[in-house]
């Protein structure tokens, strides 16, 4: 009898294991399909990387391969992104992430929320990419200062029906981004506690009819070696309930785990992951059997062409691409950047803010620099890819007891990226002591910043407005914006120079004396 039960167990198992892989339907005896496959395909983080490049696969590769694992269920499957789409390439900040709308309509997603950098064009321009999409922006945990409703063009979820389940799917946005977008642009946005939202939310859509609920989530979060997930999507996991599925975005990370009981994955960035939660959904019992979440690193579809996304390519090609490729100069070394540290771009680029503005000292916040320059031929490309912001060079007047606060905010704040800086010498103390962390700052003549004097900055429009949390930069006096763009005055640079070599000056240094206080 035991072998029997062995028997039917093992058939059951198998018949599940069919359902996943291949999408079947089983009827039961009214004839009416019982189990059904329901899978959610998810991106995150594509930042406009629509040419295959290096590790990235393109947009012709990655939307094939969408393209191929929805027809293994067609009837089944959704694809979300979890926002950050548009800004980060050439091809695709000087059309507005007009190519990238056009691929995301072409390869059929469902929805995607709202990520901090999808507002870095202006509400207009975001509104009218939202007109130009055939899928839902999603946003519930931002409302308008001024009203309290949500965006006109944004929704707070929508429910969808595969293979005749409802699957309801709520986008939520990061609060980083009241800080990490500009907060010019922001400014008239509250971005309210996700968990509070989504809580708020999960009874009405069960109520509603829907049967799955997923949380469409550019929340960032990390996994240790041992599959420990932390971060603003796991908190989010530990204080809801009634959710199936948390996707997220924002921290560029693979992640596949459960934080109380909730399944959360996140795809990398540039197209350079895909995540996939598959559900096995039982219609006569109105309840999941099973779920298996993966991530496939290895972009390869059937066929790595598509017609339709090729010619996406091709046009935008045609606009941008010939300009991409001029020669501006040559690096001897690779450029490198670190957001988190001083690096050798960050340097060389606020040396050019600080000598085009004939200021004393130039900052940039680490986020600001996106990717290094490689040695060898500097092309209008490599800057974009470096500088995909629409920063200008900002000049204004700050005393050196600001300009201390915000480089003590810096060095506290890592999380938020390592302040650039050119002009000062810091000596900062690198032990675990909660005090006396920056020991001495001096101006590149060796002089030490006086607080109570006035010097004379240059810094991005971000910063000049309190960006990234630097608030203290915004406080100035006779600020002015030159209206020039950063991108311009590098480009400006590298053409007057040529040549770039550079190897670094020690304008940081790291002290390891730990500082005892006496006892009174």
């Amino acid at each position: 009898m035991g072998r029997v039960l062995q028997g039917i167990g093992g058939l059951i198992s198998l018949l599940a294991i069919l359902v996943l892989t291949t999408g079947l339907v089983f009827a039961g005896p009214s004839g009416k399909s019982d189990q059904v496959q329901i899978t959610v395909l998810s991106v995150n983080d594509f930042h406009g990387a629509l040419l295959e490049d290096g590790g990235n696969p393109g947009v012709v590769k990655w939307g094939k391969y969408l393209k191929d694992e929805k027809a293994l269920n067609a009837d089944g499957t959704i694809i979300l992104s979890a926002g950050d789409m548009f800004q980060g390439s050439a091809e695709s900040n000087l059309l507005h992430g007009k190519p990238v709308v056009q691929a995301m309509n072409n390869i059929g997603f469902d929805g995607m929320a709202l990520g901090n950098h999808e507002f870095d064009w202006g509400i207009t321009t975001l509104q009218q990419q939202a007109r130009s999409s055939r899928f839902p922006y999603l946003a519930a945990n931002i409302t308008d200062k001024a009203t309290g409703n949500q965006l006109p063009f944004v929704k707070p979820y929508t429910i969808l029906e595969r293979n005749g389940v409802k699957i309801a799917i709520i986008g939520l946005t990061t609060l980083e981004a009241a800080y990490k977008s500009n907060p010019q642009i922001v400014n008239n946005l509250i971005f309210n506690q996700p968990a509070e939202v989504v809580n708020s939310l999960v009874p009405k859509l069960r109520n509603e009819g829907a049967q799955l609920v997923i949380v469409l989530a550019h929340l960032g979060c990390e996994i240790d070696s041992r599959g420990v997930i932390t971060g603003e999507a796991a908190d989010l996991a530990k204080k809801v309930s009634g959710v199936d599925l948390i996707i997220t975005g924002h921290s560029h990370k693979n992640i596949v785990g459960r934080v109380n009981g909730i399944p959360i994955v996140q795809a990398y960035y540039n197209g350079r992951a895909t995540s996939k939660a598959t559900f096995l959904y039982s219609l006569s019992e109105n309840k999941i059997i099973s779920s298996i979440i993966t991530n496939n690193n290895n972009i390869q579809p059937v066929e790595p062409y598509d017609k339709g996304l090729a010619w996406i390519v091709e046009r935008t090609n045609a606009e941008v691409g010939t300009a991409m490729k001029t020669t501006l100069g040559t690096a001897r070394t690779t450029l490198t950047h670190d957001r988190y540290e001083l690096s050798l771009l960050g340097q060389w680029i606020t040396d050019n803010m600080r000598k085009t503005a004939a200021a004393d000292i130039a900052f940039l916040n680490g986020g600001g620099i996106r990717a290094p320059i490689p040695a060898g031929k500097i092309t209008l490309r490599h800057v974009y890819q470096a500088l995909p912001f629409d920063n200008t060079l900002y000049v204004t007047e700050l005393t050196g007891r600001q300009i201390i606060a915000a480089l003590e905010y810096s060095f506290a704040n890592r999380s938020v990226g390592m302040l650039q800086y050119s002009g000062l010498k810091v000596r900062y103390n690198n032990t675990n002591s909660p005090s006396n962390k920056l020991v001495a700052v001096a101006t590149i003549d060796g002089v030490p910043l006086r607080p109570d004097k006035v010097y004379k900055v240059a810094m991005n429009d971000f910063l000049a407005v309190g960006g990234d949390g630097f608030t203290m930069l915004s406080q100035g006096r006779n600020g002015q914006n030159t209206m020039r763009l950063l991108r311009d005055v590098v480009v400006s640079s590298i053409r007057s120079v040529k040549h770039i070599n550079i190897t670094g000056d020690n304008r940081l240094t790291y002290e390891t004396v730990l500082i005892i206080k006496q006892a009174s």
